[in-house]
């Protein structure tokens, strides 16, 4: 069966915009040529809506015992709040929505920084999805309230839940090797400490593998808050030290925009003097000065890949858990060009 990226690649266009061409979005700005080809790619690779492609899984009534739609809950992380100073999260959740909303699920959002999970439990859901950071405890706890559970950007070795994840080793080493091949003499880490709801502090896979990298210098790595404020005041400190490296690996692009500031404000030259790589590739990334070279996490796959596992495993009432790890991407920009 035809998926959006076989689309895509038919036509030279990018998912988001076959997406959004076969949704009918009519807020999308695009050309009556472009979406004629898209459609035409369509029906030659005889491509299913989702809408369509799952609504036998509705109307045979075997995955909720009756006729009614599926309703599903999603376990959030993350405040509106939190989602202005890093739109990482808010991608991943728009996605699993614009998923559910085209094949006509109820979706129920609960934000579990300000909702306790007994009222995950009074509701009537077909299955679960956590988005977000969560410790083992957590993760343990929101399975006991739905079987049929998918974790999203986080880490489980627990036999009966699905896990959907970018493999964020294989990315950072994939960045250390191209600024070594770069002729980059050595690099330093930029990141940021983040916790679970319950206060656990979270060990970044950026971190630990750049910090076991035979290269790396310990000195050299600086850990702060996941904010712009935070990376220009270490970035701010690292130049009045005068311990500046070559390059610089950040945990993240809202960290390194920061960065960038700091560095641009003391007319270093990026990425002559200074070379700069992030992770998340937010829209923002296109347009910094210079231009953010960032590793693009796939976040709208992310999304999609977990609605998707959702369905089939209700489908077919799976009960063993599978792991899924979506492939990410350099982005090269101006900053290490």
């Amino acid at each position: 069966m035809a998926t959006l990226k076989d689309i895509a690649d038919a036509t030279g266009f990018s998912v988001a915009t076959v997406s959004r061409v076969l949704n009918h979005d009519h807020s999308f700005n695009v050309s009556e040529k472009t979406r004629q080809k898209v459609l035409a790619a369509a029906e030659r690779l005889n491509y299913v809506t989702l809408r369509k492609r799952h609504r036998s899984l509705h109307e045979d009534g075997k995955a909720t015992g009756d006729k009614n739609k599926l309703k599903i809950g999603l376990a959030y992380w993350y405040s509106t709040a939190d989602e202005v100073i890093d739109s990482h999260y808010l991608s991943i959740r728009s996605a699993i929505e614009e998923y559910f909303e085209a094949t006509d699920v109820e979706l129920k959002v609960f934000y579990l920084h300000e909702k306790k999970y007994d009222e995950i439990k009074q509701e009537k859901l077909d299955g679960l999805i956590a988005l977000g950071k969560y410790s083992d405890n957590e993760i343990a706890l929101l399975h006991e309230l739905n079987a049929n559970f998918v974790l999203v950007d986080c880490n489980s070795d627990h036999p009966e839940i699905d896990v959907v994840m970018v493999d964020l080793k294989v990315a950072t080493k994939g960045v250390i090797d191209y600024l070594y091949e770069a002729g980059v003499a050595s690099i330093g880490f930029i990141g940021g400490i983040e916790s679970t709801l319950g206060g656990e502090i979270i060990e970044d896979t950026r971190f630990k593998t750049f910090a076991k990298h035979e290269k790396a210098d310990e000195e050299a790595i600086y850990l702060g808050r996941l904010t712009a404020d935070s990376g220009y005041e270490i970035m701010t400190n690292i130049i009045k030290a005068g311990n500046i490296k070559p390059a610089y690996i950040v945990a993240t692009d809202a960290i390194a925009i920061g960065c960038l500031k700091a560095l641009n404000e003391h007319k270093i030259n990026i990425p002559d003097e200074v070379a700069v790589v992030s992770y998340n590739n937010i829209p923002l990334s296109e347009y910094t000065v210079p231009a953010l070279s960032t590793v693009d996490l796939n976040t709208h796959h992310l999304g999609t890949t977990a609605a998707e596992t959702m369905f089939e495993r209700i489908k077919n009432r799976r009960t063993l858990g599978k792991k899924i790890f979506i492939p990410t991407q350099l982005i090269k920009r101006e900053t290490t060009m």
